[in-house]
């Protein structure tokens, strides 16, 4: 079974890099591996995705040897630990307010005996071969579980949370989390810097990681400095925006020379 890079680093004490994207890009898990990315979050929440992309994704992942954590669009049990199957290396399950949300997310994704989850052994995991020894036991290993905490009674509950034997990495949603504070969507605010001071807490207690994607320089540095080893920088979206603005301007500059 192919280890996770990303919980291998975790593991030895460094800080994961991951990148987000959205849609069918076939080209991006080799590009992010190509340029230092130890795994890539794949947004279903908030992006439409057939289930033949999502496995075809998931294989181009393989292909690279990067992680991919899937973040999907349901809570269905078969249709969580199918993702699994298919590939991913881990999901990030949003709003994970409560305990029993993590326990049942645990239970659905794990095998016995931490979790309750039905056992196949012969997807795209496995490389398609039955009867991999110790199956088992390194799937509920190398497949991680992230449980977003971005909610005003994720937080309240967050030592809890930590708690759940099985959950591995608390993600921090900054963005849903300061809509419920009233805040910025940045560490550098001080409402979700006391969040973040308390998520991180919680994680060291219970020997868990924790993560949050920034958008800056300035807010990388104030969350390593609180303990952040799943760092999420880079998207699909900055990337080809950034690089179609610089284009552009090029364009503006060399035109502006034949243009009356």
């Amino acid at each position: 079974m192919r280890r996770s890079k990303v919980l291998a680093k975790l593991k030895s004490g460094g800080i994961a890099r991951i990148c987000n994207f959205g849609h069918y890009l076939p080209y991006f898990p080799q590009t992010a591996a190509k340029n230092g990315y130890d795994g890539l979050w794949m947004d279903g929440e908030h992006r439409s995705w057939n289930p033949r992309e999502v496995q075809a994704m998931l294989a181009f992942h393989h292909l690279a040897d990067v992680d991919c954590f899937f973040r999907p669009p349901t809570l269905e049990k078969t249709g969580l630990y199918r993702v699994l199957e298919d590939g991913a290396a881990g999901l990030i399950i949003p709003h994970v307010s409560t305990v029993e949300k993590a326990q049942s997310i645990v239970d659905a994704v794990k095998f016995p005996p931490l979790g309750d989850r039905g056992a196949d052994g012969v997807g795209l995991d496995v490389n398609f071969t039955a009867g991999v020894p110790n199956y088992i036991e390194e799937s509920n290993r190398e497949n991680a579980i992230a449980v977003q905490i971005e909610t005003v009674q994720a937080v309240e509950n967050v030592e809890g949370i930590a708690a759940v034997e099985g959950i591995d990495i608390l993600f921090l949603g900054p963005g849903d989390l300061a809509l419920r504070y009233g805040c910025k969507p940045s560490p550098s605010d001080p409402k979700l810097l006391e969040a973040i001071k308390l998520v991180a807490a919680a994680a060291e207690k219970h020997g868990k990681v924790w993560g949050m994607p920034v958008m800056s320089e300035e807010d990388m540095r104030i969350i390593l400095d609180n303990g952040c080893r799943f760092m999420i920088h880079g998207s699909e979206f900055r990337i080809i925006n950034n690089g179609l603005s610089a284009a552009s301007e090029v364009m503006d500059r060399v035109f502006s020379e034949y243009e009356s």
